[in-house]
């Protein structure tokens, strides 16, 4: 049986906030537990009761859903939902497990609360001290349901931070979901293979094609290095390992 999934939603424009929750009411084992007009109801609704999932616009008067997501001290799973897509980095730096372009359709914002509910699933079925097993040698093991899954460090491409999981990336294209929180699972991974390089991210070093202060590129994907990682980043994958031009 599928667990019921609760919410709470806000945004202060009351059009967008009622298609929404039209749409919302129409994916089954959901409750809505608040509507909220800013982000400071918000605060009001989790100190009454908590919420497994907020669906937050970004820009709100007064303070910003971003803004609420980096107040809280116990964060539930959050989809974000704007009219820009300028805030998406931004978004994914307070581990948004998704984030929506307004007018949002139906198909898409299933996409994200079935994301949210099988995160949810895997959290309530697990600890975190099963998700992740072995790390050794080459290899280290991920629990997926009832069995074990083998990773090779030398397949992952990198990781993405969501909160209290985190995406593995791997060089076929597939992607892995682990019940381990990012700082957990930089510690678990040898330094000599991996490198952190922002809050969201852990990116595999031999897969890294160039860098500058700002970006790390893996190929094709850019990943956006945080300022406070970038001088350590590129001290560690730079060095002084540079081909120097002579005149």
């Amino acid at each position: 049986m599928t667990n019921l999934l609760t919410y709470i939603i806000a945004d202060d424009d009351l059009i967008y906030r009622e298609l929404t929750l039209q749409q919302l009411q129409l994916i089954p084992h959901l409750q809505c537990l608040a509507v909220c007009q800013n982000a400071m109801e918000v605060v009001s609704e989790l100190s009454k009761q908590p919420a497994d999932l907020l669906i937050l616009d970004v820009e709100m008067p007064g303070l910003t859903g971003i803004q609420l997501a980096k107040s809280l001290t116990k964060l539930p799973l959050i989809i974000f939902i704007s009219s820009h897509l300028l805030y998406a980095v931004d978004a994914y730096e307070v581990d948004a497990i998704d984030y929506l372009v307004k007018p949002v359709t139906p198909e898409r914002l299933i996409r994200a609360i079935e994301k949210a509910r099988s995160l949810h699933e895997m959290k309530n079925s697990m600890t975190a001290d099963e998700a992740i097993k072995n790390v050794a040698g080459d290899h280290f093991f991920i629990k997926d349901k009832s069995s074990y899954i083998k990773i090779l460090y030398s397949d992952v491409v990198y990781i993405q931070s969501l909160g209290d999981f985190v995406n593995i990336f791997l060089e076929n294209g597939d992607k892995k979901i682990a019940l381990v929180s990012m700082k957990s699972i930089e510690q678990q991974l040898p330094s000599d293979n991996f490198i952190r390089i922002s809050r969201s991210y852990i990116v595999n070093k031999t897969k890294i094609t160039s860098l500058d202060n700002d970006m790390v590129s893996l190929n094709k994907i850019q990943l956006q290095i945080g300022k406070t990682y970038a001088e350590d980043v590129i001290q560690t994958i730079v060095g002084g390992n540079t081909v120097k031009r002579f005149l």
